[in-house]
């Protein structure tokens, strides 16, 4: 028992300064402190989160055909966990159509890329960041199209345009300027500390009502989570070096943004939130326990 306390312990501290992050968002919100969340997550989605991804993937080791496999392998297992999401909300009695994004689509940007980056390095976040990219292409049209019966404008996502720009001039075999990838660097740099805070500040607003359906959203999102992880490591062919970080990400919790669509898109916003709070909450209890069980010393 001192030994699992100890490493959990070990793996808190580790994930210490996303924890102060988030936290510091928290606080800051509960004090009713003037926070710009909207210029921020428009300056997070629009400039830092697309020079990071570029930047990333122009300087990751990774070449352009293992990265476009990394996309496909993300697209499948998103696929695969939106049928288990699907069934598993309709054995709940819960609504598909009003909570079945919420429950399907992983916190891969604010809390996915963090972690990778912290559990895997570079490799592990150029994977994180293809990850995230074709999340947020399925978010944008079959997600949306789950909740509102039409896709979104994922054409319009700087995100969707950086990954296939980096991923083309690897392809070439072109170098970018030194100024742009230093430009890149200096603006992605940004991103993450970002992300953190404005969850912490999202999490603080988010009503507590719904608590009840938002704790079956909470399971259906990570048993769907774990049913793909376990998957992405059977005998499929599927390189554990790129196995493991995408399945990092499909254990991550609820989105953000998945309550912001089903609140202006839907009638499950509460439950949502509650979902959001809820399962960001048990993946912050939880992770130092998984990085452990997954050897992260």
């Amino acid at each position: 028992m001192s030994i699992l306390l100890s490493a959990y312990l070990a793996m808190l501290i580790r994930l210490m300064p996303m924890v102060v992050c988030v936290v510091v968002g928290f606080i800051w919100g509960r004090r009713d402190q003037p926070y710009p969340t909207s210029f921020v997550s428009t300056l997070v989605t629009y400039v830092a989160i697309p020079a990071l991804t570029f930047h990333t993937l122009m300087t990751t080791p990774l070449d352009a055909g293992t990265m476009t496999w990394v996309l496909t392998v993300s697209v499948a297992a998103l696929l695969v966990s939106g049928v288990v999401v699907a069934i598993m909300l309709r054995l709940m009695g819960l609504s598909g159509r009003d909570l079945g994004q919420t429950a399907w689509i992983p916190n891969a940007g604010n809390l996915g890329l963090p972690m990778a980056d912290l559990v895997f390095g570079i490799e592990g976040l150029s994977i994180a960041i293809a990850f995230f990219a074709a999340s947020s292409f399925v978010s944008f049209t079959l997600g949306l199209r789950w909740l509102t019966g039409s896709a979104g404008k994922v054409w319009r996502q700087p995100v969707v345009w950086a990954t296939l720009l980096g991923i083309g001039l690897r392809a070439l075999d072109v170098e970018a300027p030194e100024w742009s990838l230093q430009s890149a660097a200096l603006l992605g740099s940004m991103a993450v500390p970002l992300m953190l805070v404005t969850l912490g500040h999202t999490l603080s607003k988010l009503p507590r009502s719904g608590f009840k359906a938002g704790t079956g959203v909470m399971l259906t999102r990570f048993v769907s989570g774990v049913a793909v992880a376990l998957l992405l490591f059977a005998p499929i062919g599927i390189d554990p070096l790129i196995a493991a970080p995408i399945a990092l990400q499909m254990l991550m919790p609820c989105a953000v943004n998945s309550y912001l669509f089903a609140r202006l898109h839907g009638q499950g916003g509460d439950a949502a939130a509650g979902a959001v709070l809820i399962s960001t909450l048990v993946f912050l209890l939880l992770a130092p326990l998984l990085l452990w069980l997954g050897g992260v010393t």
